[in-house]
Order: structure tokens, then C-alpha cells, then sequence
């Protein structure tokens, strides 16, 4: 009997199949490797192989850091069900673009998120040293050979990305079959997730943010342990305590300053109406001298953060700090604006209160976000009846 010829062409055997993958299995916000990984499971492909179906070289540096998603990547997501923004997402593409700078070389994991069986694009952003959900320490070696694990698909074409290319550990949960699996998590923590987004991508530019002098600490231990710090206040000798709707003051004597500080003056005293007596009363008890705990809710203690900004605070940690946060000032917003044409003093207000408005919003994100309840960790001198700013 005549046995058959088995001829292999030279760019060896490819597998026609029909990729499928669960939308299920698949969150927002989820990375392209994390993708990549279940896509191989699902369908027992090689990393090798998931490169190729998606249009991403498999030994390039680097290749899930593209400028936007490959082609094949979106057609085999419409294929497998996913949405075109999904999948955008994943490869960092769109308005996500502007976080490849801050994105790490190696594949960077929260223990807690695993389990679970997600791995999102936080995790993979150097400024975060631990996870915003779980508030844990990230990882970047293999929990069992101790490797570090590239962000890429891998080279590999007997073993997925689902596992260390070292010691075949798996990196994701798989069930006996090899199938990946997921926990449902919240709308809530899925929400928290997207505000992080937002906040990281208003920051993206930040030049500290870009040369990773900026690591943001999240973890349980750095929120807690603020309540060491002690407060104190600077009170002018003869002079007396006022609450903030009736004071006035101005940064110097010439007419634009006065405008400027008579606007700043209105926005303040709105936002004090807005808190609720309780924090009023830890205000004043904060701005005479008494010894205070941890504020009554976020929104007195933002409110606080935004007033030290804006008339200047005497702790220089504060106005040093590269950690991105909405540090403004009358100098600083003067400093960054544009030599004015014209002396048009309405158009200069405008722009005024739009950035104290912007930086109150970021003020309350970035209290919201990091679960801040007290004041930073050092010795706050904060001028209770200021005269002069800087």
C-alpha cells in the first residue's frame, strides 16, 4: 500500500480555525496581553500563533505598544463579538494613546486582580506602584522562577501566553481543560477603574509623570498612616481670627491683582457654602490653632487642599511635590499664560475662573481617588488671616 506524501511548505503549517473567544471573559479597560492570553486558551493557541491572527510581530520589542490597534486585531474582534472601542482599548489606542509613555516594559500584575482573572491597563502604568482596586503591590516577576515577564505576546510557539515562558506557571486561572476563567466584578470598582483612567489621562503629559519621577501609593499602609502628622496654624500677633466669607485680600496693589483676588474671593466663599456645618466647624477649630482629627468628609478637606494652592501655603514639600496634583497658584497660572494682545480684563477673568473651577475638580478627584481623610504627612504652617500671597 502507497502511504501519503507530506509535503510542509517553508513557512511551516498554518492553523485554519475559527477563533472564538467569550465577550464575557473580556472587560473594559482590559490589556491587550490580557486579551492575547485568553485568546490562546480558549482556542489552544501558542503565543506565536495569537501574534500572527492579530497582526502583531511576535518578536518585536514591545509589540502591543502600536500607535493603534492592528486591523486584523479589530476584525477578529467583530469576529469573536467585541466592540470596536473595546478592542481599541486593549491596544491602548484612541484616547488611550497618550498613556503609551507611561506604560511599562515588563507585564505588571495585582495578585487579587489575577484570581479574579483580569489584568487591566493600570497595572501595566509605571506611575502606580500598587493596585487601585486592591491596593496591593504590583508585580513584575513570576510569583514561582522569579522572572521577569516581558509585555509582549512572546516568541514561544509550543507554550501561550497564559503561563511564564520560564516555568509554565499559570498567570491567569485556566480550568483543568486549559480554559481561562473570570469573577464578576462590580459596577462600582468598574467605575472607580474608569475614573483612574480619566485621571491618569489628564496627567499623561505631566513631564514628571513621563520621566518616572512620579510613583503614586495607593496601598492601605500609605493611606493610614497619615494620621501621624500634626497641624498648626500661624496666627499674626493682634490680629483675629475671621471665618473665609468675610475676608478680603488682594495679592499687590495694582488694579489686575485686585480683579484677580477679588474673583478668586467669590469662588472661595461659594465653595464654603457648600460645605456642610460639621466641616465648617473643623475648619475654624483647624484655622484657630485646635487640635483637629481627620476631616468630616473629603469635600472640606479638597476644599482646604484648593485654598492652600491658591493663597499659597508656607510648606514648601507641598509646592516641590512632582506627584501631578493640581497644585495652581495666582503666580504659577500667571507664569503659563500667553502674552496678552490686548488688555481685555473680562477675557483674562474668564480664564481665571475657568482654571479655578478645573482645579477644584481635580481637587476632588484626587481626595476621592487616594481615600485621603487627613492632611499630608508633615507640619502644615498655614497662614489663618493672610495679607500677601504668593
Amino acid at each position: 500500500m502507497d502511504l501519503p506524501l507530506l509535503i510542509i511548505p517553508p513557512s511551516g503549517i498554518n492553523v485554519v480555525a475559527s477563533l472564538t473567544l467569550p465577550p464575557q471573559l473580556f472587560a473594559a479597560y482590559e490589556t491587550a496581553w490580557a486579551w492575547g492570553a485568553k485568546l490562546a486558551a480558549v482556542n489552544a493557541l501558542s503565543a506565536f500563533e495569537v501574534a500572527a491572527w492579530i497582526g502583531v510581530p511576535a518578536r518585536q520589542a514591545h509589540p502591543l505598544l502600536q500607535v493603534r490597534p492592528p486591523r486584523s486585531a479589530l476584525t477578529l474582534g467583530r469576529s469573536v463579538g467585541l466592540p470596536y472601542l473595546r478592542i481599541e482599548q486593549a491596544f491602548l489606542g484612541g484616547a488611550l494613546q497618550c498613556l503609551h509613555p507611561l506604560v511599562s516594559e515588563y507585564l505588571r500584575r495585582c495578585p487579587i486582580c489575577v484570581r479574579l482573572g483580569y489584568h487591566f491597563i493600570v497595572h501595566q502604568l509605571r506611575v502606580l506602584s500598587t493596585c487601585p482596586l486592591h491596593h496591593v503591590p504590583l508585580r513584575e516577576h513570576c510569583s514561582r522562577c522569579a522572572t521577569h515577564l516581558p509585555y509582549d505576546l512572546g516568541a514561544s510557539k509550543v507554550q501561550g501566553p497564559i503561563i511564564c515562558p520560564e516555568c509554565a506557571a499559570p498567570l491567569l486561572p485556566v480550568t483543568r481543560g486549559g480554559f481561562p476563567t473570570t469573577v464578576a466584578i462590580t459596577g462600582r470598582e468598574f467605575g472607580l477603574l474608569e475614573r483612574w483612567m480619566a485621571f491618569l489621562r489628564r496627567r499623561a503629559a505631566l513631564p514628571a509623570w513621563r520621566n518616572g519621577s512620579v510613583v503614586i501609593d495607593t496601598s492601605r499602609q500609605a493611606l493610614t498612616a497619615s494620621g501621624h502628622e500634626r497641624l498648626s496654624a500661624i496666627l499674626p500677633a493682634g490680629s483675629v481670627c475671621r471665618t473665609l466669607t468675610c475676608q478680603r485680600a488682594c495679592w499687590c496693589d495694582d488694579w489686575e491683582h485686585r480683579a484677580l483676588g477679588q474673583r478668586y474671593w467669590q469662588h472661595a466663599n461659594a465653595l464654603w457654602r457648600q460645605c456642610d456645618p460639621p466641616s465648617r466647624r473643623w475648619c475654624r477649630c483647624l484655622l484657630t490653632g485646635d487640635a483637629t482629627k481627620t476631616a468630616p468628609n473629603a469635600h472640606v478637606l479638597a476644599f482646604l487642599y484648593w485654598r492652600m494652592t491658591w493663597q499659597g501655603c508656607s510648606n514648601p514639600y507641598l509646592l516641590r511635590r512632582g506627584h501631578g496634583l493640581p497644585l495652581y497658584g495666582i503666580a504659577e497660572w500667571q507664569a503659563g499664560q500667553p502674552a496678552p494682545d490686548s488688555d481685555d480684563l473680562d477675557a483674562e477673568l474668564l480664564a481665571f475662573s475657568d482654571a479655578m473651577e478645573a482645579s477644584w475638580r481635580e481637587w476632588l478627584d484626587c481626595i476621592d481617588l487616594l481615600g485621603v481623610t487627613t492632611l499630608e504627612r508633615r507640619t502644615w504652617r498655614l497662614r489663618a488671616v493672610p495679607s500677601a500671597y504668593l
